[in-house]
């Protein structure tokens, strides 16, 4: 009787990535992620990257990747600088969605309530 040999294939599981690239918008301004990790349009509230608590918008430029935090789930991390140079940080956006709705939370900064949506 011959002997069939036995493929056995394993793969790690990879962890979900979640679909932010395109544009989002929240109360504390807007955020564009595109393809390749580099930002586009953002404009903040400062306050968003740890600055002063002003009302005024702040353009940035950045980058993003795939992540996730502690028990934050998946998302992206982001890398800000401001236009002027003056504020340089990095958060994170969490992935979720509600009632059919995608949504990405800014974590770490208090005037993060209402979450960014998809535009």
């Amino acid at each position: 009787m011959p002997v069939l040999p036995l493929a056995v294939a394993c793969s790690a599981g990879e962890e979900k990535r979640p679909p932010v690239v395109g544009t989002w918008t929240s109360g504390i301004g807007s955020i564009q992620f595109l393809e390749g990790g580099e930002l586009g349009e953002v404009s903040l509230l400062p306050a968003a990257c740890l600055g002063e608590k002003s009302s005024t918008p702040v353009q940035f430029t950045g980058t993003w990747k795939h992540g996730s935090f502690e028990d934050a789930g998946t998302g992206a991390w982001v890398t800000l600088t401001s236009a002027s140079g003056a504020l340089t940080c990095e958060t994170y956006f969490q992935y979720f969605t509600y009632e059919g709705q995608e949504r990405l939370q800014l974590t770490g900064v208090s005037i993060a309530d209402e979450p960014f949506i998809r535009q």
